[in-house]
């Protein structure tokens, strides 16, 4: 321990000590940033099940994301888009998913399932069922 006896070698310690916490805190938060809002796991959960357009109770649970003040402008975007859903996305629709897509600051999965809705076809393709599924709540 003679080479922390220095002053710059303790200031280089701290500062490298305090670098490694900050690492770790932003590997954290990155980390949970990265997890689907209880919204996204909700429309995942919709969305893996669907068949050409959303169920009764489906539609209920998106209206109330919809409603939800808590609800980001992206979860409200998805939702109605879901909501408007007859086979594929509808026109007007799409070029909101399609700002959500193309926008790198929205959560991975907000794009990820925008994607999905923009490129639908009846009902999600089996690569789509996987995404879907690990953004569902865990059982």
């Amino acid at each position: 321990m003679k080479a922390l006896r220095s002053p710059a070698s303790r200031a280089l310690a701290i500062l490298l000590t305090a670098l490694f916490f900050a690492t770790l805190a932003t590997g954290a938060a990155q980390a949970s940033a990265d997890r689907p809002t209880a919204a996204v796991q909700q429309m995942a959960t919709i969305m893996h099940r669907l068949k050409h357009f959303p169920s009764p109770q489906g539609k209920q649970e998106l209206q109330a994301i919809i409603d939800d003040r808590a609800s980001s402008d992206n979860a409200r975007i998805l939702a109605t888009a879901m909501m408007n859903l007859q086979h594929k996305a509808m026109a007007d629709d799409k070029a909101r998913l399609k700002g959500i897509m193309d926008d790198e600051g929205a959560p991975s999965h907000e794009r990820e399932l925008a994607a999905i809705i923009y490129h639908l076809d009846h009902r999600p393709s089996s690569a789509d069922k996987q995404k879907l599924q690990a953004m569902m709540p865990a059982k």
